[in-house]
Order: structure tokens, then C-alpha cells, then sequence
């Protein structure tokens, strides 16, 4: 059997269908199973023990132009399933030309009708199950598994070798801060990551790497005046150098992040993570177990629940402001001890 799983964009969305990956390797362990995504977040995909072959979709290039190329591709494996888990319409076209026997994703209008098994997911669920719900017409019936993305023994290596030559002791502890996001209404305020870096500095005697995208160098500035801390930068990750960032993250004892791809790759490594959420909702887009460490923050405030804060004066980013550093180090102490009790 053969069998194509895609999750065209997006980083942290892709990192949460890997459970999909490791439940059809499960269900039909001899198949031919491939990851159709775009060309830089599938590089966190490398190494997956559950995956034959991924295909990488270059945005960058003429969008007709490489839709014509993926199809070809696409039409040459002869694929028996193939699985949407994007929906947009440059996907759901990939998967109809695909010219796969079976085809699943979901029934969001006009694209339903491109699916012989179009479904319809009418109530609230985490990011994961929403994902495994789509392998109902494999026969699959799952709602929970890790995302798990896959390092090699040199890239952990590398990492270490890399985090020491910033003046990082790999034998203390370290705790990471992502201070960026995608979009302003998901960024903890700098001030709070500053304080926050201070505490573990004092309080803990721990080491800080940050961490922030290409776009955070101002915001990354104003974190960098507010706090007298110590703490060691790792440098905007380009795209292709996600796996870095990853094998980075995994030397950290625990990670502090916004509601960002790094919060997700933390996860996936099994570093413990720390979630701060403004806007959206950790109940579908934190699946993370509490059990491995792993806890998010958000206020029950009044919130305009947009990517771009549209309150004014005082209520401006409320639902952040109001995540204080102190409950976050609070919480980080919790994570550690459970950390420590499973390391013995």
C-alpha cells in the first residue's frame, strides 16, 4: 500500500501530524508512506524512522509552474490514500491530481467535493485528535500520540559543540527563551522575558539561551535593555537551518515560548516547554502532556482573540500582560522537579 500524508504549510502544524505518520506506520507497517510539505518545514521531518520519502513544495517558485511539477510526481507513485491535513486549495488540487484510489481531507466547501472521503469535524478538539480523526476511513481510531521530531546522533552532538562554543557549560543547567512570533498579539511582552530571564539567572543559577525569527530584532533589543541578566544568543535561524535550531532546543533542560513554531519544536524534541498564549487557545493548540513537563499560560480575560491586538490604551495586550514573569518561573521550577524525578 501506498500512502501520502500532506500538511502543505506551516511549521508548527506540520510538527502536529507527526502523530498521523507514526499511527499509519503502525496500522500497516510494510506500506510506502510519504509527507508532501513545504520545502523548509519538511526538514524537520528527516530522520523519521516512520517516512519513506518526503516531497518538498517550493512556494518560492511560479505557483502553476511547481503545482504541474508536485503532480507530476504525485501521479508517477500511484498512490492508494492520500491525506489532506491543510485544505486549502493549492492542496486539496495536489491531492486531486495525486489520482490517488482514496482521498481524505476536509469538507471546506468546494474542496470537499475533490475528496472521496471528505469529513466533517463539527466539534472542538485539540490539534492532534483533529488530525488523527482524518484516519477514520483507514481504520484507524486513535486521539492522542507525542509529536515527535527526530534527531540524529551528530546533530545533538553538533548542537552541544555549538551551545559550548557560546560559552555554554552543557553540564549546568540551561533553559531556552523564544521571544518571538509570528504575529504581534502572540508576543509575551520583552520586559516580562527579561525579568523572567533574571529569576533564572538568580534564582536557579541556570544558563539562558534566546532564541528569536529573522523578523524579532527590535523586539529582540528591547528584551536585551531590559534585564541585567546573563544569557547567550543563538542566532535568527534561517529556514533551512531548522533542524539547528531543533537540535538546540533539545540541549535545554526546559523552553519558554510564545505560541510559535520553536514552542512546537520544543515539544516534539522532548524539551520540557512552557507555552505563553495570548490570542489563541492552548486547549487546541497546546496537546502537550503535563506528565512530560509540559504546561501553558493564558489569562480568562476580555481579548479582541486577533493576531493583531485592536484594544487601545490599558486593555492593550491585556491577556499578555497579565501572565506575570514570576508565575511563569513558578511554573518552570514545577517543570524541573519533574524533569529531575524522571532522570533518576
Amino acid at each position: 500500500m501506498k500512502i501520502l500524508v500532506s500538511r502543505l504549510k506551516f511549521i508548527g502544524d506540520m510538527i502536529l501530524t507527526t502523530p498521523v505518520i507514526g499511527a499509519l506506520r503502525d496500522k500497516f507497517p510494510e506500506s510506502e508512506i510519504d509527507y508532501l510539505g513545504d520545502k523548509d518545514g519538511v526538514t524537520l521531518l528527516e530522520h523519521n524512522p516512520n517516512l519513506n520519502e518526503i516531497i518538498p513544495y517550493d512556494f518560492d517558485a511560479p505557483s502553476v509552474k511547481e503545482q504541474l511539477r508536485v503532480a507530476l510526481i504525485l501521479r508517477k507513485k500511484k498512490y492508494d490514500a492520500a491525506i489532506d491535513l491543510f485544505g486549502n486549495p493549492r492542496s486539496a488540487i495536489a491531492i486531486f491530481l495525486s489520482g490517488a484510489k482514496m482521498r481524505i481531507g476536509g469538507d471546506f466547501g468546494w474542496r470537499g467535493k475533490t475528496y472521496t472521503h471528505p469529513i466533517v469535524i463539527n466539534e472542538r478538539i485539540n490539534s492532534i485528535a483533529f488530525h488523527l480523526r482524518y484516519l477514520r476511513p483507514l481504520g484507524i481510531e486513535e486521539s492522542y500520540r507525542q509529536p515527535k521530531v527526530f534527531l540524529s546522533d551528530t546533530e545533538v552532538h553538533d548542537a552541544a559543540e555549538f551551545l559550548a562554543s557560546l560559552g555554554i557549560d552543557n553540564s549546568g543547567m540551561i533553559i531556552g527563551l523564544h521571544i518571538g512570533a509570528t504575529w504581534p498579539a502572540k508576543m509575551w511582552l520583552p520586559e516580562h522575558f527579561g525579568r523572567l530571564a533574571e529569576l533564572v539567572n538568580d534564582e536557579l543559577g541556570a544558563q539562558v539561551i534566546v532564541t528569536y525569527g529573522p523578523a524579532d530584532k527590535e523586539y529582540f533589543e528591547r528584551f536585551a535593555a531590559s534585564t541585567h541578566s546573563q544569557f547567550s544568543v543563538v542566532p535568527p535561524q534561517a529556514p533551512k537551518r531548522l533542524r539547528k535550531l531543533a537540535a538546540a532546543i533539545s540541549q535545554c533542560d526546559a523552553f519558554v515560548s510564545n505560541d510559535t513554531s520553536p514552542m512546537h519544536i520544543s515539544a516534539a524534541v522532548g524539551t520540557a516547554t512552557v507555552g505563553i498564549f495570548g490570542p489563541s487557545e492552548p486547549e487546541i493548540w497546546f496537546p502537550y502532556d503535563k506528565n512530560l513537563g509540559h504546561v501553558a499560560f493564558k489569562k480568562d480575560v476580555q481579548c479582541c482573540r486577533r493576531d493583531i491586538c485592536k484594544l487601545e490604551g490599558e486593555e492593550y495586550m491585556r491577556c499578555m500582560k497579565l501572565i506575570r514573569p514570576e508565575e511563569v518561573f513558578e511554573a518552570l521550577q514545577q517543570i524541573l522537579k519533574i524533569k529531575h524525578r524522571a532522570d533518576k
